[in-house]
């Protein structure tokens, strides 16, 4: 009974979520109100797992010390700013999350700006980014369609997510202010927006996104946070063009978009973006790829867009992955894909990422099966394990 005792003591003192190991538990929370009071619902649902990350998440640390510094203060306030006027809506959500964990809104916003603060003082070569997204997409007919990708990141994040459903009713300060009514299912980090991992829209929209690295970024600048967030939010690609563009201010920092939009006679398209930061004008740099008869896959390194990013583990693991995808054959079934993202053949980077030792770790695989329309999250390798939630796909604005 003491060693018992001891061992919850130890845990309870550490907070570290290597003691847990690999949790087969996705918390989906079902939430409708206005931003804040769908954030606050958030924040007050998920209060333990939020405070345990934001203790135990060391790249925190770095944020709050980078905040200290001249450079980093006004970063932050800038982009704050920038954000008050450009998304006030989506900043009260967060500060409605804040409130319903009853956490600091500044530790979390600086989780928004991650490597815009997080370099603000030290943008040499190479930069320690890392990132291990992986997500392949398939458009066999005009009904069968997969979007297939692991949600890699820190293993400070394993379990520490969730998956938020919402439905947004804007109150009319929110309307006049550019907010509109929204249905949307996206997996969160503890603490952050949705829509900066993977999920869907009721408009018709199906996404994973990639985190990418530029060299140089724009503080002050939308971060992509913000960006992604704003997406969920799109009625059609011209829409999700649109938004990514941000034109007049554009993109902070970088990622990829996969996406696959269903229109209203059911015809599915499939499509990447890469965005980065545009170095010569107030909007993003974007390189758009539609995918007619080929495969989509992505990584954390630009495919297209020709600009100087960061050297360092993130595109080593990226090229290493690339280069263990390739060696399967085409894919052509969704199981050809949950193959693909099971793959853990490399010692150094996996593609299903659950070495004890990794800096960053697979911590969900989601499949997207739009012939079935369900969204499938795994937490073990996909090939090899059951869904342990599987989520209906609605697109009611469709009618789909």
């Amino acid at each position: 009974m003491f060693r018992l005792l001891l061992v919850v003591v130890v845990f309870a003192l550490s907070g570290t979520c290597e003691i847990l190991g690999r949790r087969r538990a996705v918390p989906v929370i079902y939430v409708r109100g206005s931003h804040y009071e769908v954030g606050y619902d958030v924040g007050r649902t998920f209060s333990s797992l939020i405070k345990d990350f934001i203790a135990t998440y060391a790249n925190l640390r770095d944020f709050e010390k980078e905040y200290k510094t001249e450079p980093g203060k006004q970063a932050y306030e800038k982009t704050l700013a920038n954000m008050k006027e450009r998304y006030p809506y989506y900043v009260k959500e967060m500060q409605g999350i804040a409130d319903g964990a009853k956490v600091p809104f500044q530790q979390l916003f600086l989780l928004q700006l991650d490597d815009i603060i997080g370099t603000i003082n030290d943008n040499h070569i190479p930069r320690n980014d890392t990132g291990g997204c992986s997500s392949i997409g398939i458009v066999k007919s005009a009904n069968e369609a997969v979007l297939a990708h692991t949600e890699d990141a820190f293993s400070e994040t394993l379990n520490h997510f969730y998956i938020m459903s919402a439905h947004i009713i804007p109150t009319q300060e929110d309307r006049d202010l550019g907010a509109m009514e929204e249905k949307f299912a996206s997996l969160c980090y503890a603490g952050h927006m949705p829509g900066y991992t993977m999920g869907f829209n009721e408009n018709g929209l199906v996404f994973s996104i990639n985190t990418l690295s530029p060299m140089i970024l724009k503080p002050g600048n939308t971060p992509r946070t913000f960006i992604t967030r704003a997406l969920l939010t799109a009625k059609n690609f011209e829409d999700a063009k649109k938004i990514l563009t941000d034109e007049g201010l554009g993109a902070g920092n970088g990622c990829s978009v996969n996406m696959i939009w269903t229109d209203e006679n059911g015809e599915r398209s499939l499509y990447n973006v890469e965005m980065a930061p545009d170095l010569t004008s107030d909007r993003s740099l974007l390189n758009i790829k539609k995918f007619e008869n080929d495969v989509l896959i992505h990584t954390n390194k630009y495919l297209r867009l020709q600009l100087k990013e960061v050297e360092g583990p993130i595109i080593d693991s990226s090229n290493a992955r690339l280069d263990a995808i390739f060696k399967h054959p085409t894919p052509k079934t969704r199981e050809d894909l949950q193959d693909i993202l099971s793959d853990t053949s490399r010692q150094d980077f996996q593609v299903f990422q659950e070495q004890d030792d990794s800096i960053i770790k697979t911590i969900a695989a989601g499949v997207f099966d739009l012939k079935e329309k369900t969204w499938n999250i795994y937490i073990n390798k996909p090939n090899a394990s059951e869904p342990v939630a599987i989520l209906p796909i609605r697109f009611s604005n469709l009618g789909k």
